[in-house]
C-alpha cells in the first residue's frame, strides 16, 4: 500500500497536474477531501472535493474521519474510503495540507500497520534555484511572497483579501520543503496555475513547456521509472 502526498503552495499547479495524469497514462485513485470552503468556478462536488459547511464537517464521526483546520477553513479525510483505495490500488494520491499529514499517517498506521508506504512530493511555481540565490532569509521570503501574490492575482480565483495570507503561508511551506531535512522525496519546479486556457497546463490540448516537464517528472516518480 503506497500513499503519495502531493503538496505545494497556492497556485503551484497541483490541481492542474492531477487533472493531466490520466492523459499521461497514470491511473490511480485520488482521495477526495471534505472542505468547508465554497466551490470555486468549475469545481464539482464529489469530484474535486465534498463541499460541506464547517458545522457539518465538524460533526463528522472522528473515528472514521481525520478532521483539521486549513487556513480559515476545515478539511476532513474519509479514513475508511482511503483504506479501501489503498488496499485495492498500486498507489493512491492525496492532496493534503502539510500540517494534517503527520496525523493522517498516524491514523492510517493504526489501521493498516507496517504495510503502509508513504512518500511526499512538493510543487512550487517559484524557482527553487532563484530562492536559493537570494542573500538571506528575508530576501527569500520577499521573493516568495511577491511571486505567489503575482500568480494568485493572475489566476483570479481567490478573493483579494485572502491572497496575502496564502502568500505568507507559502513562505513557511517552501522553507520546509527546501530545508536540509526536507520531508519531501521530490521537489517539482512547476508551471503555475493561471486562468483556464491561458496557463501552460491548459492553453494547448496537452500540457506545454514547464507544465509538460513537471508532468513527466511526476509520472516517472509515481510509476518508479528511474530512466525517465
Amino acid at each position: 500500500m503506497r500513499l503519495i502526498r502531493l503538496s505545494g503552495h497556492s497556485g503551484a499547479g497541483k490541481s492542474r497536474l492531477v487533472a493531466a495524469l490520466p492523459g499521461a497514462g497514470v491511473a490511480c485513485p485520488r482521495a477526495i477531501l471534505y472542505t468547508s470552503r465554497p466551490a470555486r468556478q468549475g469545481e464539482v462536488h464529489g469530484q474535486d472535493y465534498y463541499f460541506l459547511s464547517r458545522a457539518a464537517i465538524a460533526d463528522l464521526p472522528q473515528v472514521d474521519f481525520l478532521i483539521g483546520p486549513v487556513h480559515d477553513m476545515l478539511q476532513a479525510v474519509d479514513l475508511d474510503q482511503l483504506e479501501h483505495d489503498l488496499k485495492a490500488s498500486e498507489f493512491v494520491l492525496i492532496e493534503i495540507f502539510h500540517e494534517l499529514w503527520p496525523g493522517l499517517l498516524l491514523r492510517l498506521s493504526e489501521r493498516v500497520g507496517a504495510e503502509l508506504q508513504s512518500e511526499s512530493v512538493f510543487m512550487t511555481a517559484v524557482s527553487p534555484t532563484e530562492i536559493e540565490q537570494q542573500a538571506d532569509d528575508e530576501a527569500r521570503a520577499d521573493l516568495i511572497r511577491s511571486e505567489v501574490t503575482r500568480i494568485l492575482e493572475w489566476r483570479g480565483k481567490d478573493k483579494p483579501e485572502k491572497i496575502p495570507k496564502r502568500a505568507e503561508s507559502a513562505v513557511g511551506e517552501l522553507a520546509e520543503a527546501l530545508s536540509s531535512d526536507s520531508p519531501y522525496s521530490l521537489i517539482l519546479h512547476s508551471a503555475p496555475e493561471g486562468p483556464d486556457n491561458e496557463d501552460e497546463w491548459t492553453r494547448m490540448e496537452t500540457p506545454d513547456n514547464r507544465a509538460a516537464e513537471t508532468l513527466d517528472e511526476f509520472r516517472a516518480f509515481a510509476q518508479g521509472d528511474e530512466t525517465s
